[in-house]
């Protein structure tokens, strides 16, 4: 088949014209040549590839014939009317059946149906089993009918193309519509990473949560596997569909079985009509859509990630959904591989914390002893020493303890004995008790403004170590000679204490992450402040565990402020 045959099958089959059922608007036409020639039979003939297909026909009963005998599959090599006025005397056709047949065609004329892209794909045709000719006022008269079946058929043509417009113009306005979606999606998932203050497994919640919304699925789960067991790690179903953390059953039952050996993401929207109806997972729970892929951390396979319905779904899974999933799938390998991470730094250091301790607490101890002169007395220079180490074993035992309450406070097992207690008296003491640590960077703790001596509920001593830290911070990065104030500011229902430097501010890409565990803004070996990057995180926790809230605001250059906010306690 040539180049041309094929761009002509092309036309004619966006025609969308062959084998549909006939229509008035060509059966006229058909009707008005078999009055207005006299013939016996009128065709509207369209020529496919092995056959000629009627769309109007009168006085032929056949809906079609095989193109090698078409009269019509030689008149679309002509721009004009193809006449033959005896077919029994025309060596072309004197064989044919439709010709040999009882009263079979003796006279055919036919005028091409040329679309607008200039394809002749058929014909109308008249018909008779008697010889004839046509003379030049019928040739024109069947010129003219033909030139108004082409205007049927390329109405067709534009209908079709207005179709194909229309179809494309929703497919638009659907992946548009799915890109917006999923990037919203994707948004939110952002968000959830965000939440400092959602445990892990919240966090694993609220994204099946999020992906259960987006593709409309009832049941999703997160799974560990291992050694041949599917484990729920994390679940979202219907209330009749419990499905507990913890819960295990063979991997073979589950589609995640499929999945594995698909090596991909797997999506089903109809499993009755799929290979899968035939699996284990299928006959027990009948769940009837399914996309799922496995979880990869370190390129070691953790479990799964799945999404499924005792319902069909209508359409195939669309790319936008499978391009989810595969996200989805590997911000939860991240946020598990975080949690390995953080769960292999907090036991090294209660490891490494109680190690140190004890032996600590033996040399703080002599080095006290020594310096005090309790020993005897040390020459100048050996006392001067002797200092120095004192004030580094202080400092690691700061260390130490901060490390020590980071791992209670990740286990729960912090104490709090929470009293309402004045709120001029515990600033007073904050005052007091870290005035002398101000003074070793030569910088002054004054409280402005009177404060309240109306109440909060706090632990007392939770609370003053989170004012010492505030106030410690406050005191380290402001300049020599430097005041940091404390002040209130209070309204019915609340108070919020200030704690205000003019220190250097906190980096605008240090903000996210200042309450974070062992965050510092310059965490080089070269920076000139000490610290653990614990206290800011243990503060925040702390502040939390009462009942409060803690952040700041900050200029770079200008300074900073950190609050604690607390409500009012009613007598």
């Amino acid at each position: 088949m040539v180049n041309s045959e094929q761009a002509r099958l092309q036309a004619l089959y966006d025609l969308a014209l062959l084998d549909t059922s006939p229509e008035e608007r060509f059966d006229r036409y058909t009707r008005l040549a078999t009055r207005l020639f006299g013939v016996e039979i009128a065709l509207v003939s369209l020529v496919d590839a092995e056959r000629q297909w009627f769309k109007s026909q009168q006085g032929f009963s056949l809906a079609q014939t095989s193109r090698q005998e078409s009269f019509c599959s030689h008149a679309i090599q002509e721009a004009e009317i193809f006449e033959i006025e005896d077919a029994s005397q025309d060596e072309r056709f004197a064989s044919n059946r439709l010709v040999t047949a009882s009263r079979g065609i003796r006279f055919y004329a036919g005028m091409p149906l040329t679309t607008v892209g200039g394809f002749r794909v058929g014909t109308l045709c008249i018909i008779d089993s008697s010889p004839r000719r046509l003379d030049a006022s019928e040739k024109q008269s069947l010129r003219d009918l033909a030139a108004s079946v082409e205007d049927e058929i390329n109405r067709s043509a534009l209908a079709a193309e207005f179709a194909k417009a229309e179809k494309a113009r929703r497919q638009l306005e659907q992946d548009d519509q799915q890109q917006r979606t999923l990037v919203t999606a994707l948004a939110s998932l952002n968000e959830i990473s965000a939440m400092s203050e959602l445990t892990l497994n919240e966090q694993l919640q609220r994204a099946l949560e999020l992906g259960s919304r987006y593709l409309g699925l009832e049941v999703g789960i997160i799974s560990r596997i291992e050694k041949g067991m599917y484990e729920v790690v994390a679940a979202v179903s219907p209330p009749e569909m419990s499905l507990e953390k913890g819960a295990s059953l063979p991997l073979a039952n589950t589609y995640c079985d499929m999945t594995l050996k698909a090596n991909d993401l797997l999506a089903i929207h109809h499993v009755a009509e799929h290979d899968a109806r035939h699996h284990p997972c299928y006959r027990h729970f009948g769940l009837e859509a399914y996309i799922g892929i496995t979880i990869r951390i370190a390129d070691q396979l953790f479990g799964s990630v799945s999404f499924s319905s005792p319902y069909s779904r209508k359409d195939a899974f669309s790319q936008t959904d499978k391009l989810f999933v595969r996200l989805l799938s590997r911000w939860l390998a991240a946020c598990l591989e975080r949690q390995r991470i953080e769960k292999l730094k907090n036991e090294f250091i209660a490891t490494v914390s109680h190690e140190l301790r004890t032996p600590l607490t033996t040399i703080s101890g002599v080095l006290k002893l020594a310096v005090s002169g309790t020993t005897g007395v040390l020459p100048a220079q050996t006392g001067e020493l002797l200092g120095i180490a004192l004030r580094n074993s202080q400092r690691l035992g700061v260390l130490i303890n901060d490390l020590l309450d980071m791992e209670k406070l990740v286990l729960g097992q912090f104490d709090f004995f929470i009293t309402p207690q004045p709120l001029n008296i515990l600033l007073e003491s904050a005052i007091q008790e870290n005035q002398a640590y101000a003074e070793q960077y030569q910088v002054e703790l004054i409280c402005t403004g009177a404060a309240s001596k109306r109440k909060i509920s706090v632990d007392i001593v939770r609370f003053q170590q989170v004012m010492a830290n505030l106030l410690s911070n406050a005191a380290k990065f402001s300049e020599k000679g430097g005041k940091v104030r404390l002040f209130c500011d209070e309204t019915e229902s609340s108070v919020k204490i200030n704690v205000q430097d003019t220190g250097c501010g906190v980096p605008e890409s240090f903000r996210h992450r200042i309450f974070d565990k062992f965050s510092q803004a310059d965490a080089s070996d070269r920076r000139i402040k000490g610290g653990t990057g614990l206290g800011l995180s243990i503060s925040k926790a702390l502040t939390e565990y009462m009942g409060g809230e803690i952040g700041f605001t900050s200029l770079e250059g200008r300074g900073s402020t950190f609050f604690l906010q607390f409500p009012w306690t009613e007598e």
